[in-house]
């Protein structure tokens, strides 16, 4: 676990980057404050007491995701170059061939050092925020949301393999700790008929791992989901996100509809074997 001065001169390295660079990083917070386990996943370069360079893992199944920043006076030392090839190669030891450098399509020197390394352009996602005056109608009463407990992992296995294109054990080995906070089950009546998880970060909700079951895609559960989970963390004051794969059409088309809106995107490099 990451000590609360870790995450401290993570948060302020990431303030000073994000401003500097006018880009939004993704460092997924929520796993960051939830690191367990002896395993290494984050990786620092300090000068004396100040944080200069860092990369994050973060492990998704037999894939795994790797991020970074350098403090912009300090750049083109090598310091993320170091950084990454020791995080991927301890991933790659552990069995994760699968290696995602992750770089904001608008950040310069980001693209220029993902280019750099033994990689090549794998996908994007498109950063999208709810906007409030783009939404027309409200949800429905038919399509309920019920927090998930231990009971609903098998369900939750099998919906991410089914909507993420891994198999049931990939799925399975992001559960060692059970079912995680945030994570709910969608009903259309008595039916289960998918899932999702709403992560607080900085303020913000962010829905992930949403999946509606493929045989009762169609019929409205999506959005109405969607207009619920808006509707709910609205009520809290805060502002809604989430992300979507440029090839993927369909989703982006729903969550246009509901009333999101893109406010950026992130890049994707394979790291080549």
């Amino acid at each position: 676990m990451l000590g609360q001065k870790t995450l401290q001169d993570i948060k302020l390295l990431q303030e000073e980057v994000e401003k500097h660079d006018e880009i939004n990083l993704k460092l997924n917070w929520d796993m960051l404050q939830k690191r367990e386990g002896d395993e290494q996943h984050d990786f620092f370069y300090y000068d004396k007491d100040e944080l200069i360079a860092f990369v994050g893992t973060y492990r998704f199944g037999n894939k795994a995701e790797v991020c970074g920043m350098v403090k912009p006076i300090e750049r083109r030392k090598g310091h993320a170059t170091r950084l990454i090839l020791e995080a991927v190669a301890q991933l790659k030891a552990a069995g994760i061939n699968h290696v995602l450098v992750n770089a904001p399509a608008k950040s310069v020197s980001g693209q220029s050092f993902a280019k750099s390394l033994p990689t090549a352009y794998s996908f994007s996602e498109h950063q999208m925020k709810w906007h409030p005056n783009k939404m027309k109608t409200s949800a429905t009463g038919e399509v309920t949301l019920s927090e998930a407990s231990d009971t609903d992992l098998a369900y939750i296995i099998k919906m991410d393999a089914l909507g993420f294109d891994m198999s049931e054990a990939e799925a399975g080995s992001m559960y060692k700790s059970g079912v995680e906070e945030g994570t709910y089950i969608i009903y259309a009546g008595e039916v289960k008929a998918g899932k999702l998880r709403i992560v607080d970060e900085r303020n913000e909700s962010w829905i992930y791992g949403f999946v509606v079951t493929p045989a009762m895609q169609g019929r409205g559960i999506g959005r109405s989901v969607l207009q619920q989970v808006v509707e709910r963390e609205r009520a809290k004051g805060r502002d809604i996100h989430l992300e979507v794969a440029l090839e993927n059409p369909r989703a982006l088309k729903l969550y246009t509809s509901v009333g999101f809106i893109e406010t950026g995107s992130q890049d994707y490099f394979l790291f080549k074997e």
